[in-house]
C-alpha cells in the first residue's frame, strides 16, 4: 500500500523538537458519564469518527527537513487508565498515535500531541466520540451527520502576508526573565488535577459588572493569588501565556494548529497588586493585543520564519540537536504560567444525556508548573489546574479568590 503523508502545519513545527523524555506538549479533555463506560462501545466510536480527522488517524514520523504525519491503518487502543496524567504519550498506550483514548470507571480521558492539531479541534474530536459513544451504547436507529466540512490544511499559509525579516521583533517572541512558580525541591513527582466546578451565568454576571470577560477575569483572579507572595514593587515582572484561537479573526475549515499565543505581563516596579488593579491591567492588554492586527503580526511571522530558507533547508538530523542546544543556552522562565479557555462544549441530546461534566488540563512543565484550563459544558464553569508542585498555596488562594 502506497504510504501517505501530510506536512504538519508552520506553528507545530516545533513541538516535536522540543519533547523529551519528561514533557511533551499535551492537552487533556475528560468526561465524566452517568454510568461505567463500555470499553467496546468507546473503541468502536473512535474507529468510526477517526476516519473524519486524518491528522488524528496518523503517526508523527522524522522527514528529511521535518515531522510529517503518515496515515496509519494499525489498530486503536483503548485501556483502562493507568498512566500518570499529561505525561510523554508511550507507543505501548498509543500503538504509535499522537493521542490517547482512555477510561476509568465512569470517565473517560482523551489526551492529544500538541503537534497534531489545538484544543479548539480537540473539543470537537471529543465532543464527535462521546456523541457516536452514546449513539452506540443506546442502540440508536439513526445516527448523527458528524461532518463538520473540517480538513488538512495550513492556515498560517493562507492567511499569512509578506513580510520582511526585520521587521519581527525576535526579543518580543524570547521574552524576558520573569517570575517563575517552580523551586527546587517543590516538585510533585506526578502531577495533581485540581478542578472547581463555577457557576457559568454568576460567573458572566461578575465579569460583566467589571466589564470584562470570563477568561479576563479568571486571568486576573490568577495572576493577584500568584502576586500574593511577591512584595511591591515588584522587582521580577510576571508573564501569563494565552493562547488565543485565531478562528475569531480568519475563518478557517482546517483540522491543525491554528493559536497563537500572546504575554499578559505584570512589569517590574508594579506598586499596587490588588484584584482592581491587576483586572485593569490584564483588561488593557487583552484588548490592545488580541486583535485583528496583533493577530496578523504574529501570523505573519510564524510564516516567515519557518519558512526561512536557512531554517527551512537543513536537514532534520541537525535542525532537532541545534534546537535543543540553542533552547539550553537561552533557557530562561520566560512566562510564569499558561491560561487557555476552550469556550463551550456543546454535546448532541443523545450525549448530553450521558455526559455529567468536561473538564480540560494543560501539560505543564518546570518553568511553568501550575497552569490554568478553563471549559464550560451544560451551564457550568470548570477551571481547571494541573498543580506539579508539592504545595498547594497559589491553587487554594486562587479557588478561594474565584468562588468569592
Amino acid at each position: 500500500m502506497k504510504k501517505v503523508f501530510y506536512p504538519l502545519d508552520l506553528s507545530a513545527l516545533a513541538y516535536p523538537m522540543m519533547q523529551t523524555k519528561r514533557t511533551q506538549s499535551n492537552f487533556r479533555f475528560s468526561a465524566t458519564l452517568i454510568e461505567p463506560v463500555q470499553p467496546e462501545a468507546l473503541t468502536r466510536a473512535l474507529e468510526e469518527i477517526l476516519p473524519l480527522y486524518p491528522n488524528f488517524k496518523s503517526k508523527i514520523k522524522s522527514g528529511f527537513f521535518w515531522h510529517k504525519l503518515q496515515a496509519s491503518e494499525d489498530p486503536v487502543l483503548v485501556a483502562e487508565d493507568s498512566a500518570a496524567p499529561l505525561s510523554p504519550l508511550k507507543k505501548t498506550d498509543t500503538n504509535g498515535y499522537p493521542f490517547r483514548l482512555a477510561y476509568k470507571g465512569n470517565e473517560v480521558v482523551l489526551e492529544v500531541f500538541h503537534a497534531v492539531t489545538d484544543g479548539n479541534i480537540g473539543a470537537f474530536f471529543l465532543s464527535d466520540l462521546l456523541t457516536r459513544y452514546a449513539e452506540i451504547v443506546s442502540n440508536a436507529e439513526e445516527k448523527t451527520d458528524l461532518s463538520r466540512g473540517l480538513t488538512l490544511s495550513d492556515a498560517f499559509i493562507t492567511y499569512a502576508k509578506k513580510k520582511s525579516l526585520r521587521k519581527i521583533s525576535i526579543k518580543s517572541y524570547n521574552g524576558r526573565s520573569v517570575i517563575a512558580l517552580g523551586k527546587k525541591g517543590n516538585y510533585a513527582p506526578v502531577p495533581r488535577l485540581i478542578s472547581e466546578e463555577i457557576d457559568l451565568p454568576r460567573l458572566k454576571i461578575k465579569a460583566k459588572e467589571s466589564d470584562a470577560t470570563i477568561t479576563e477575569y479568571i486571568a486576573a483572579c490568577y495572576v493577584t493569588a500568584i502576586l500574593q507572595d511577591y512584595e511591591a514593587p515588584l522587582k521580577k515582572p510576571l508573564s501569563l501565556f494565552v493562547p488565543v484561537n485565531l478562528r475569531r479573526f480568519f475563518p478557517s475549515d482546517t483540522l491543525q494548529n491554528f493559536v497563537c499565543f500572546e504575554r499578559i505581563n505584570v512589569e517590574k516596579g508594579a506598586k499596587d497588586l490588588s484584584f482592581p488593579a491587576i483586572l485593569e491591567t490584564v483588561k488593557d492588554q487583552f484588548r490592545k493585543k488580541i486583535t485583528k492586527d496583533g493577530m496578523q503580526r504574529r501570523v505573519d511571522d510564524i510564516s516567515k520564519c519557518f519558512r526561512l530558507p536557512l531554517v527551512k533547508f537543513i536537514p532534520l538530523c541537525i535542525k532537532r540537536p541545534a534546537f535543543q542546544l540553542v533552547k539550553k543556552i537561552i533557557d530562561k522562565v520566560r512566562q510564569t504560567a499558561i491560561l487557555s479557555n476552550v469556550g463551550v462544549i456543546k454535546l448532541s441530546p443523545t450525549a448530553s444525556s450521558i455526559v455529567k461534566d468536561i473538564r480540560f488540563f494543560l501539560n505543564i512543565s518546570r518553568n511553568t508548573p501550575l497552569n490554568v484550563a478553563v471549559v464550560s459544558y451544560a451551564g457550568r464553569c470548570r477551571v481547571d489546574m494541573t498543580c506539579g508542585l508539592k504545595k498547594t498555596e497559589i491553587p487554594e488562594r486562587f479557588f478561594t479568590l474565584l468562588n468569592r
